[in-house]
């Protein structure tokens, strides 16, 4: 993954149309949870608190992971860019999951099937893992097409640390070609009323939110 600015961020559950919102809804109570690119530990934090959620947490941003261990049960230094990153887990004894978050993370991996292959290994049976990556086909940046750009930003959809670009449709087809089958999709954005974007979440959604189980249990 790549480096990260140190700081928190605000989590705005109570918007509905807020990314951090509706991948909260998708965690059951009580539920086993992997964070992966936990960052500082602040969304971990919420499903502790909120919803009596275990979570272990992993990063590459030690600074980050200093405050993140005294927010989860466990935060640990793993890159999963790593082909052995879920054997790491396993042998400290982190898995059987019930839920792996990929919480705008796949986009700054260069190969994210790949490590949606071995994060089954640390599901249990039934678990799922529920990734949001940024809608690349939003209307602003079909705008700046149209008009012949395409210009990186120091966040958001053309944030420049993002090695991959997805949209609804080739969002689904990383999971399913990862083993995954879809359950769930929603569409996070803002400024717009979430019913709005749920119309149409090929031009107004900022971020594709989706739950999946593995096709193998």
């Amino acid at each position: 993954m790549s480096e990260k600015q140190h700081y928190d961020f605000e989590l705005n559950l109570d918007n509905p149309a807020n990314v951090h919102r509706i991948e909260m809804d998708m965690v059951m109570q009580g539920a086993l949870v992997l964070d992966v690119g936990c960052h500082t530990g602040i969304m971990g934090e919420a499903l502790k608190d909120l919803m009596r959620c275990k979570v272990i947490g992993i990063d590459t941003d030690i600074d980050a992971l200093q405050i993140a261990k005294g927010r989860l049960q466990a935060a640990l230094l793993i890159d999963i860019e790593q082909n052995d990153w879920a054997t790491h887990l396993r042998n400290g004894g982190y898995n059987n999951f019930d839920v792996i978050i990929f919480g705008d993370v796949l986009e700054h991996t260069q190969q994210p099937e790949r490590i949606l292959l071995h994060a089954k290994e640390l599901l249990k049976s039934g678990g799922r893992v529920i990734v949001s990556v940024p809608n690349i086909a939003h209307w602003r940046v079909r705008f700046g097409l149209l008009f012949g750009g395409f210009d990186y930003t120091e966040s958001g959809i053309l944030d420049r640390t993002h090695l991959r670009f997805f949209t609804k449709r080739s969002a689904i087809a990383l999971l399913e070609t990862s083993g995954y089958s879809v359950s769930t999709i929603n569409v996070a954005g803002y400024s717009l009323p979430h019913w709005l974007i749920r119309m149409f979440p090929g031009l107004f959604a900022v971020q594709i939110v989706m739950s999946a189980k593995s096709k193998n249990n």
